[in-house]
Formats: C-alpha cells, sequence, structure tokens
C-alpha cells in the first residue's frame, strides 16, 4: 500500500464517519425539536456552534438548549475536526452532554455524557455513558425524561 492510497482510504474513511456523526446530530437535535412541541409551545429554543471537552480532548460541534422559566436543558454534540483536537475517547464518533442549568446565573450541571458508537454493520447510535462505560441506547424517551426534569418547579 502506497502513502497515496493510505491517504485516499483515510479520507472516504473519515467522509464515511462525518455522514454518520452528522446524522447522529440530526436525530438527537430533530428529536428535540418534536419533544418540545409536543411538550409545551412556551419553551424557547437554540443552537449555537460549540466545542467542549472530554477528557484532555476538544470536541466541536453544537449546543442546542431549550429553555423554560429560567431553567435550561443544554444538549451538547461534537467531535474533534483537527488532529490538535484529539480523538473521540471510548472508540466512539462523536461525543455529547446533556446538562441543566437551574439559572442562567449558574454554571449548567451535567446529568448525563453520551456517546455515538458504530456496533457491528449495523447504524451509528447514541449510547448514555454510566460509570464510564457506554451503557443503555439513547432514545427518544430519555430525552422526554430530560425535559420534564427541567420543567418541574
Amino acid at each position: 500500500m502506497t502513502a497515496s492510497d493510505f491517504s485516499v482510504d483515510y479520507l472516504a474513511l473519515r467522509a464515511a464517519n462525518d455522514i454518520m456523526r452528522e446524522r447522529g446530530k440530526t436525530w438527537v437535535y430533530e428529536a428535540l425539536n418534536g419533544l418540545c412541541l409536543e411538550i409545551s409551545p412556551e419553551l424557547q429554543l437554540g443552537r449555537q456552534d460549540w466545542q467542549f471537552e472530554v477528557g484532555r480532548s476538544v470536541m466541536v460541534g453544537e449546543r442546542y438548549g431549550v429553555r423554560y422559566r429560567g431553567q435550561t436543558l443544554i444538549v451538547e454534540i461534537g467531535w474533534p475536526r483537527e488532529p490538535a483536537h484529539g480523538f473521540v475517547p471510548d472508540q466512539g464518533l462523536a461525543r455529547g452532554r446533556i446538562s441543566l442549568s437551574l439559572s442562567p446565573m449558574l454554571s449548567a450541571r451535567s446529568v448525563d455524557e453520551l456517546i455515538l458508537r458504530k456496533i457491528e454493520d449495523g447504524p451509528a447510535r447514541w449510547y448514555t455513558i454510566h460509570n464510564g462505560r457506554p451503557g443503555p441506547e439513547l432514545s427518544a424517551d430519555n430525552l422526554r425524561g430530560h425535559l420534564k426534569a427541567m420543567l418541574e418547579p
């Protein structure tokens, strides 16, 4: 295998992984949009470019916020974009974090860590992380639970 072959293979793999990452991010944000419409029309939604750290790696992506009466649910999703950013820990394609802020003046408290993983020949799926290891698959019901926790007084 020549260096040129390696470069072509690497770029093809990276492009395929980026497609899975974008699909994974889109699934989470579309699920949240649908749940927010279902739960309450009074919710304020917003997205912005964002980056966050996982260990010593930098995840570059977006932050999605849902705000209701001073409380904010924050969902961050990203992955390294440059070699200097490091890698996705735990053999993932992307990482995420769900946090809750009870006041705009307080730092958000992380309530769930997420990892996007491809298992065998199936599509990439989001999993929660418990005790430093991938746990159950993330579902719309999980996201609904986080939204309801934010809505509680």
